[in-house]
């Protein structure tokens, strides 16, 4: 039986503030944690065993998952320090004694693993990396296949100009056990794409590209978050929990509603729009364009939000607007303020009345803003 990995030890820096009080992985999309999308894939494939590996914050997946177990047989390893991708894997393979797969937690991904798998046994690989392709590779490992599907080259994360290929590193790959005698000399932090791809492509072994065509979305930075939570929502195909509820005057598109949701008059929502369970939203309020809010999230009276995710317990008070951004759980927002595009708000964040968050700042979690503030800067040192 095939076996997986799934890497989900990082610290998630592009995604602070959200990562300061939880690990990536755990972070909300769509009312889930991110990483129990990779576990949903992997029962859905025929997975049984699963080993995932954990660092920063790994107390936060084992208590969640051991109240809300995915079907699967989960173990787990724990990084004392980070170790880095490959290290964090090198940790588990007294597990992995067979040919194994490896996704990272923070991933949303189609691609057919099965398939990728016999890919990868008819090449007779020692390591096939899913690639897929992407507009801007400047984010990612890229690689250069000869005309079997060999990587012939590969390089991570490349500046402009430096690109030779769009074809970009999944961060998921089928591997051999063999793999671990190429780490056997490293030492330290230890990174696949850093260190042992290019080293197995230097020494002319056998490791293959799996181009893929399915969706994927690296779950990194705040605008592929949103994006992954627009694309998710607007498949309408993930597992969405609520109940779709019927097009009528003032619901357009798809809406998912939570149990206990409270709605007041000339409520108007534009899916694709998900409410979680124990929401309150005020008369005269719009939602729209693949906005989430989580668990007893309660909005005012004339609130307009656009394209936001809301995570659970916060207030949200009359003539607010909110706009393609993100806002941790237990957060008070005051009456007339405005979040412009692409804001951040770590937890427990009040913002005073008639506040204006500007373009793309993020603001670390106890903030108290002062009423008619203009922030234009971020406050992104962790409160802990």
């Amino acid at each position: 039986m095939i076996k997986a990995v799934i890497m989900a030890g990082g610290q998630g820096t592009r995604l602070q503030p959200l990562t300061f009080v939880r690990p990536k992985p755990m972070i909300p999309l769509i009312n889930k944690p991110i990483l129990s999308y990779s576990l949903d894939k992997l029962k859905s494939e025929g997975f049984s065993q699963v080993m995932v590996t954990l660092g920063y914050m790994w107390d936060h997946v084992k208590e969640y998952y051991k109240k809300n177990p995915p079907g699967l047989d989960l173990k787990y390893t724990i990084e004392k320090w980070p170790l880095g991708t490959a290290g964090g894997v090198r940790k588990a393979r007294k597990y992995l004694d067979t040919t194994f797969v490896v996704l990272s937690g923070d991933v949303i991904t189609e691609v057919d693993l099965n398939r990728a798998i016999l890919y990868h046994q008819e090449k007779k690989a020692l390591a096939t990396l899913v690639l897929t392709r992407v507009d801007d590779p400047s984010h990612y490992g890229v690689a250069d296949l000869d005309d079997d599907g060999k990587i012939v080259n590969y390089l991570e994360k490349p500046q402009p100009g430096e690109a030779f290929s769009n074809l970009a590193n999944t961060g998921t790959y089928i591997m051999e056990p063999e793999i671990f005698d190429y780490m056997e000399d490293q030492r330290g932090v230890m990174d696949f794409s850093q260190h042992i791809f290019p080293q197995l492509i230097r020494d002319g072994k056998a490791i293959y590209g799996y181009p893929s065509q399915g969706y994927w979305n690296d779950v990194g930075r705040p605008e592929t978050y949103l994006k992954a939570t627009s694309d998710l929502l607007n498949s309408g195909s993930w597992g969405i929990q609520g109940e779709r509820i019927k097009k009528r005057i003032g619901r357009i598109g798809d809406i998912w509603l939570g149990e206990d949701v409270e709605m007041g008059e000339r409520v108007h929502m534009e899916g694709p729009v998900v409410i979680g369970d124990g929401v309150k939203i005020g008369s005269g309020t719009k939602i729209s364009a693949a906005t989430v809010l989580g668990e007893n999230v309660t909005l005012g009276k004339n609130v307009s939000i656009h394209g936001s995710v809301i995570f659970s317990n916060t207030v949200v008070n009359d003539n607010v607007f909110l706009e393609n951004s993100i806002v941790d759980r237990q957060c008070f927002i005051d009456k007339g303020s405005l979040v412009e595009n692409g804001v951040v708000i770590g937890c427990r964040v009040e913002i005073g009345m008639n506040s204006m968050i500007r373009s793309f700042r993020r603001i670390t979690q106890d903030v108290k803003i002062f009423p008619g503030s203009i922030i234009d800067s971020d406050y992104l040192i962790s409160a802990e």
